[in-house]
């Protein structure tokens, strides 16, 4: 078990048996009370922002090194203009990727999905409406919102994704039972550039990006902007960072492929 999760475990623990010498003992002074619910407020946030602690659930992350290889992740897409643009520069380097793509956009421009699953990348799961406000809802809305982001991306190329990436990334305990409910694996990164929210530095993207840029290494970029009112930086850097990744010998692989230890060699071939 994660120490994050078993650190959860025991401050609940520790809260309930505080509440209960409350009601059979005496109250609390009030600076401990206060003190402590701070604290445990500010654990189950921190669990929620950071989805590697994998506090509240299962989260895939990053791969054991050894493959010399990477997955590139490109998050809220699908767009006409700059999707396409992230699919003629890998398609000149013989990389592959990822795409978490966000289920009305897949309903909107179906054609753009079949174009990355024809030019042999991986189709992932990004939430319907990109909801920021994903990790408040109920399981059963997060397990129905899923199989609709399932059922878009099917109806454009046949495929039903089980790969997950909660908009925004935070997961809670409602988000990791909702996904667990609707049988999908939930994923999160070891990069990222953070160009997602707004018009971003790309020297400072890709400064990001080159520091964790390693063996095993799961990579978040953007292929589109949330409200398709920018262009991501992710792509005017990306010829650099295939160009990084070329240098120092690390392939590129699809998410499952990396995680489930498919061979390099049968997932790519970069020039």
């Amino acid at each position: 078990m994660p120490p994050a999760r078993i650190a959860l475990w025991v401050s609940s623990v520790a809260a309930l048996a505080l509440f209960a010498r409350t009601l059979l003992v005496s109250p609390l002074p009030t600076w401990v009370a206060v003190t402590a619910f701070g604290a445990y407020a500010v654990l189950c946030t921190v669990g929620v922002l950071v989805p590697q602690l994998e506090m509240y659930g299962d989260v895939e992350w990053r791969a054991e090194p050894g493959e010399k290889a990477v997955a590139l992740t490109f998050d809220d897409g699908p767009n006409p203009k700059t999707t396409r643009k992230v699919l003629k520069i890998l398609a000149r380097s013989g990389h592959k990727a990822t795409f978490f793509v966000v289920g009305r956009k897949a309903l909107a421009h179906p054609e753009v999905v079949r174009e990355i699953h024809e030019a042999g990348h991986e189709l992932g799961l990004h939430g319907y409406q990109h909801d920021r406000l994903y990790a408040l809802k109920p399981p059963k809305y997060v397990a129905d919102d899923i199989a609709r982001t399932q059922e878009a991306v099917e109806r454009a190329c046949g495929v039903r994704p089980t790969l997950f990436r909660p908009p925004v990334g935070y997961t809670s305990s409602r988000t990791a039972s909702g996904a667990k409910r609707a049988g999908v694996r939930s994923i999160a990164w070891s990069a990222r550039g953070v160009d997602g929210v707004g018009p971003a530095d790309p020297d400072r993207v890709y400064a990001r990006i080159e520091a964790k840029l390693r063996d095993g290494a799961i990579v978040l970029l953007h292929d589109a902007a949330e409200r398709d009112d920018f262009e991501p930086a992710s792509i005017e850097i990306l010829p650099r960072i295939l160009e990084e990744l070329d240098a120092r010998g690390l392939r590129t692989r699809t998410v499952s492929a990396l995680l489930d230890g498919t061979p390099a060699e049968s997932v790519t071939s970069p020039g």
